[in-house]
């Protein structure tokens, strides 16, 4: 399932028309995006080139450098505490007792491939984080908008796990740096090689 989504003008000090005419004479010049300093950042989201793939979204958006394969199945013991169950407690409130399960054990690889593609993986993380940060609008809301981004979820294909953010153009991962500086989250993004 895919939502496509833009980008609203004017909402703040930052995202303009003028920003938008600034930004597309940076890209004509220096065909690379427009992405302004956002000082000291606490995160980074990474854009990476996917030209000529299957659709019409130059770039991919990933939450840290991408990783691949994924990482191997972890124990219980580590995927429990990955999930937030420490204690005796969180054991007895989920309804496990420790000694079903043996906790050194591996998860099962075909689940976990599962999990991570659309938890734990740096795309699924960088689509997490982008819809919780609300961003954009949709493409029927009113008022001028510029940029595309594309939120998929459950993958491209039956069986797929995975979700992704993608964005349309060189205009848009200008425009995305923009409104996390102008919304007030310490997140760069940067231009990363595949």
């Amino acid at each position: 399932m895919a939502s496509r989504r833009a980008f609203l003008l004017g909402l703040g000090g930052l995202v303009t028309a003028s920003f938008v005419t600034r930004a597309t004479r940076h890209i004509r010049e220096a065909s690379t995006p427009l992405l302004l300093n956002p000082g000291r950042t606490e995160e980074t989201l990474y854009v990476y080139d996917q030209s000529g793939w299957d659709d019409d979204y130059k770039w991919r958006v990933t939450l840290g450098p991408e990783v691949y394969p994924p990482p191997p199945a972890p124990t219980w013991r580590d995927y429990l505490q990955l999930r937030g169950y420490l204690t005796e407690a969180d054991w007895d409130r989920v309804g496990l007792e420790r000694s079903e399960i043996d906790l050194d054990s591996h998860l099962d690889g075909y689940g976990w491939e599962s999990e991570w593609d659309h938890l734990h993986s740096p795309q699924a993380k960088a689509a997490i984080l982008l819809k919780e940060l609300k961003l954009d609008c949709a493409l029927d809301e009113e008022g001028r908008k510029a940029g595309r981004i594309a939120f998929t979820e459950w993958g491209g294909h039956p069986g797929s796990c995975e979700q992704w953010v993608d964005l349309r153009d060189d205009l848009t991962v200008s425009l995305l740096q923009a409104r996390l500086l102008e919304t007030g989250h310490p997140i760069r993004v940067l231009v990363g090689e595949l």
